[in-house]
């Protein structure tokens, strides 16, 4: 009797053990066309930025109507949260794509604005960051969901004083913001690895799937822009 209710613990183990791989092959194969996409997306805004820092007429527009710019990514980031369940995966992955284009036209007179070696120590800086703290989201076994509700009130707060210095115009509320803000976008690309592995690993519809990782590849390339961004502010040199 004993023997057979080792049999039995075994089986159960066994069973557990192949369903923990399982989940495991599933969150990896998702978290990697995670970051496929975000890698596309990622060149995409890079090489629009050369090219519109090059082109006069592009980047002339750009001047002019760069609120313009900023409204419509953020009507494509409204239309693919709120639209994803009606969307096809393709019209997801066609809405990324012009999001990351419109956005290498904003950064477009960035790269004229800043040195490059300061571009450079941002970006390498800004990789680091990420790469860093998205591994800890992925590798951690603290269970990071219960810092959802205070980052979102930290990002409302962080861009509610953006707001209020963008017309104040002082130098070290500015500098202060730039440092929270690096920390708190460090922050959420920790958290939002790990939902986004607990994801990958509960979802097994491979449209769903999709969707989801083009999603995905939205979220953590906002991310890092915005970890960039902000390390820009605190190391760039001006030309």
């Amino acid at each position: 009797m004993i023997r057979g209710m080792n049999e039995q613990q075994t089986i159960y183990d066994v069973a557990r053990e192949h369903d923990h791989a399982a989940s495991y092959a599933l969150a990896r194969s998702f978290i990697n066309k995670v970051y496929a996409w975000m890698a596309l997306t990622l060149l995409i805004t890079a090489g629009v930025a050369v090219y519109c820092s090059g082109d006069e007429r592009m980047l002339t527009w750009t001047l002019q109507h760069p609120f313009l710019l900023c409204l419509g990514t953020l009507g494509i980031i409204l239309a693919m949260s709120l639209g994803a369940r009606a969307m096809s995966p393709g019209a997801l992955a066609v809405l990324l794509i012009v999001f990351s284009a419109a956005e290498g036209m904003l950064f477009g007179p960035l790269l004229l604005y800043y040195t490059q070696h300061s571009l450079g120590v941002a970006f390498a800086c800004a990789a680091g960051t990420f790469g860093v703290t998205s591994l800890y989201g992925a590798f951690t076994t603290r269970n990071l969901s219960v810092w959802g509700r205070t980052l979102f009130m930290l990002l409302i707060g962080l861009f509610v004083c953006l707001l209020i210095n963008y017309f104040w115009g002082n130098g070290i509320f500015d500098l202060v913001l730039s440092f929270f803000g690096v920390i708190l976008f460090s922050a959420l690309t920790a958290y939002d690895t790990q939902k986004l592995l607990a994801m990958g690993a509960g979802v097994t519809d491979g449209t769903t799937r999709s969707k989801a990782a083009v999603l995905g590849a939205l979220t953590l390339y906002l991310d890092f822009i915005n970890i960039f961004l902000f390390l820009l502010r605190l190391l760039g040199d001006r030309r």
